[in-house]
């Protein structure tokens, strides 16, 4: 039986044959399977850019750079299969740059989902260049995966009142729920401004108070709220990320001018050993 809702964008995800792709294959397997949407896995291939005819070598069978490409695709399509086997799964083949190619497919997905670092990548580095990419540029939501299936069993959702953070509680009340987990929404104020005073005049910290707004519908949500001052913000965040199954967070904070991807942001992704999901 198929579950799939094909009229839905799918979720999309990117295979490159590395330990961190099959992850994110199979975190955005489990995930398409339980929204009901279909799953699209490409893989980018630079073979078309290069001069010379990179196909079959005469005389040896099944050689040649296109053939691995499409044979590396096929991989992850059967990894997908076989985490979830009633998905609807299907394939793409993309040639180019592969953070560019993934950013104008964005358009057509309702979440992207990659892993930290690629087959290029540096062993050193936590999160990968394509991933920086598209987490700065990509149109729909971007997961980066890091554990395909996290023994925690609560999203963090970092809040600061602007409109992608209101987004970003949506979609991680959104994920709470596909994943049977609490929700917990955490507002980080700066050091020299003390919880006390921001909510001296109400019984809730503002940005908390309007995040629960948001979600004052859903009856089916265990929510934990908590407004903290910190000297360093991705810092706050990032110690509280170890105990969730993954974090949530806009792509911009409030005082983020200009920049496509704050520094929160690009800090969280370095360095948060767990999935982090980017709203914009």
């Amino acid at each position: 039986m198929n579950t799939s809702n094909s009229t839905s964008k799918p979720v999309i995800v990117g295979y490159d044959g590395s330990d961190g792709s099959q992850r994110a294959v199979r975190w955005a397997a489990r995930h398409a399977s339980a929204i009901g949407v279909p799953l699209l896995v490409v893989h980018c291939s630079a073979w078309p850019l290069f001069t010379h005819n990179l196909g079959p070598v005469e005389g040896i069978k099944d050689s040649g750079l296109q053939h691995e490409a499409e044979k590396t695709l096929a991989e992850g399509v059967e990894l997908a299969a076989q985490t979830a086997p009633d998905l609807e799964v299907t394939q793409r083949l993309l040639t180019g740059i592969p953070s560019e190619a993934l950013t104008k497919l964005s358009a057509e997905a309702s979440l992207l989902v990659t892993g930290t670092r690629g087959l290029g990548g540096f062993a050193g580095l936590l999160v990968g260049s394509v991933s920086l990419h598209l987490a700065a540029s990509a149109s729909c939501p971007i997961v980066v995966v890091r554990e395909d299936q996290p023994a925690q069993d609560s999203v963090l959702v970092a809040v600061d009142g602007s409109p992608e953070s209101d987004r970003a509680v949506l979609q991680a009340a959104a994920l709470a729920k596909t994943l049977n987990q609490s929700l917990h929404l955490l507002h980080v104020l700066p050091y020299r401004r003390h919880v006390a005073d921001v909510a001296a005049d109400a019984e809730r910290d503002p940005i908390i108070q309007q995040s629960l707004n948001l979600l004052s519908a859903d009856t089916k949500l265990t929510i934990a709220e908590e407004a903290t001052t910190a000297t360093s913000t991705p810092g706050a965040i990032i110690e509280r990320a170890r105990t969730a199954s993954c974090v949530v967070l806009g792509a911009k904070g409030r005082n983020t001018l200009g920049a496509r991807l704050g520094s929160t942001v690009h800090a969280v992704l370095h360095h948060t050993k767990g999935n982090v999901i980017v709203v914009r």
